[in-house]
């Protein structure tokens, strides 16, 4: 990390303010690739590349490229249609049929005149009738009536158009091609060519210019501007880097920035744990030469500050063999601790931390749970030139006796700077980090039960007079669990 981002100076840790930034960048832009991943920009921009890129839709780019209109069904049914409008019987037909004389020969075939007509032809053909004519009384019979009526329809221009008509070769083509196949076909053909749908898809296929006014052409449009689309060029680049891998693994369940007027007290309880917990009163450990007060806690600048100052008070003390006596104390200082609210077995937790005094007056960061042991110190200070830190871990054995792994982290001038203190703990590790570089891990003591974090300051020894006020400020804390693979 160091060798990639430049260090600080006199120090093998990559600089907070970078490192810091650094997480900032990273939590920024994975909950803006996170979130624009549901974005509809991008949801469109997939369907269309998908779909540009289907087989389907390059295949209909290329017919409507290339494709030509003597190619199509469209154009194969018009040009039958064409060879059938030039041909000599369907020209006949649709003249006879135009001019009104089909229709009248069927009218004429369905009137009463007609069948008159046509029963009378019949008698005055027949060999009755020549009989009847040799008759005397002929012309008083009922046969000559019918005779002479007969030859009035013979002038009758109904029965002379259909008797004209009806002999001639005009009129036998059409008599072939009604109801004929031949001519269902051209008429189902006339009906396509001369529908709306017919002549746009004729238009369009002659239009040289299809293309471009074609649906497929306005998606490919859209596509190349969603392709120049800032976000989406952000989107894509991220995505190609397989990005987020690290922060991916890690769930947030716990944050604090300090940001309120007043400490959270649904968060945070101040004193050890015990202490508020069965008496709602603090306490300070044998020893011990300071007494937690919650005026020594202060939110100032989005920072939680906690003061240790020279303070005569009067406080309880626990002492394992007297209990808790009543005692003076000259100095008070601040604890906070997520006892009552946040407690979590393994994860990753971190905080930014500074501090402006050392030993004696020592600062910690550390985690524990229902007992005194186990505990992980995250940091404290041991150092009184603030170069030297120390981390470990606390933990009770089978057989009672409390063993302990502590490591000393040297490698900057910890004091007056804030640093990005971290730990990760699973059940085949601790590690320790500071802005982000390993500085400690243990594989041996590792606590396997949930545990809760802590902030304080501590007086061992009484300080010297420069040495107070001190103070221990914490910007933000964030702890996360691991998510399942």
């Amino acid at each position: 990390m160091a060798t990639i981002f430049g260090i600080q100076f006199g120090s093998k840790f990559v600089s907070t303010k970078k490192y810091e930034a650094i997480l900032n960048k990273e939590r920024n832009d994975f909950e803006r690739f996170t979130n624009f991943e549901k974005s509809e920009l991008l949801n469109r921009y997939n369907a269309l590349d998908t779909m540009i890129h289907s087989g389907e839709f390059e295949k209909k780019v290329r017919d409507l490229k290339n494709a030509r209109y003597k190619d199509t069904e469209q154009w194969r049914q018009l040009d039958q249609y064409k060879t059938m409008s030039g041909a000599t019987d369907i020209k006949s037909y649709l003249k006879f049929t135009k001019a009104g004389k089909l229709d009248r020969m069927k009218h004429i075939l369905t009137n009463s005149t007609y069948k008159e007509f046509e029963d009378l032809k019949k008698f005055v053909n027949s060999p009755a009738h020549h009989s009847s004519k040799a008759q005397k009384d002929y012309k008083q019979s009922d046969a000559y009536a019918k005779e002479q009526r007969y030859k009035s329809l013979l002038k009758d221009s109904d029965i002379q158009f259909y008797l004209k008509t009806e002999k001639s070769s005009e009129y036998r083509t059409i008599q072939k091609l009604e109801n004929s196949e031949r001519l269902q076909t051209f008429f189902k053909l006339e009906a396509i060519v001369e529908s709306p749908e017919f002549i746009e898809h004729k238009a369009f296929m002659e239009d040289k210019k299809r293309f471009k006014k074609s649906e497929e052409a306005q998606l490919i449009q859209e596509f190349e501007t969603l392709k120049k689309n800032e976000e989406i060029i952000w989107y894509l680049d991220k995505k190609k880097n397989n990005p987020f891998k690290e922060i991916r693994k890690w769930a947030l369940n716990f944050e604090e920035d300090f940001d309120g007027l007043r400490l959270n007290q649904d968060k945070w309880m101040t004193g050890y744990y015990w202490g508020k917990a069965l008496m709602n009163e603090t306490y300070a450990l044998a020893g011990e030469k300071q007494l937690f007060k919650d005026d020594n806690i202060e939110m100032r600048d989005s920072v939680a500050r906690i003061t240790t100052r020279r303070e005569p008070v009067k406080g309880k003390q626990w002492d394992p063999r007297h209990g808790f006596t009543v005692r003076e104390f000259e100095y008070t200082s601040g604890l906070i601790s997520t006892g009552q609210s946040f407690r979590q077995k393994h994860g990753k937790f971190e905080a930014k931390v500074r501090f402006s005094q050392c030993s004696p007056v020592i600062n910690a960061f550390w985690m524990v749970g229902e007992k005194m042991t186990p505990q992980i110190d995250i940091f404290k200070t041991t150092n009184t030139k603030g170069k030297t830190l120390e981390c470990g871990v606390h933990i009770t054995d089978d057989k009672g006796v409390v063993q302990q792994k502590a490591s000393r982290i040297t490698g900057a001038k910890f004091k007056d700077k804030f640093f990005i203190y971290s730990l990760e703990w699973s059940e085949e590790a601790i590690i320790w980090k500071v802005n982000g570089l390993e500085v400690h891990r243990e594989t041996r003591l590792i606590p396997s039960e949930p545990m809760y974090l802590v902030f304080c300051t501590t007086l061992p020894e009484s300080p010297a007079e420069n040495q107070l006020t001190a103070n221990l400020e914490i910007d933000w804390i964030r702890c996360y669990s691991k998510k399942e693979e």
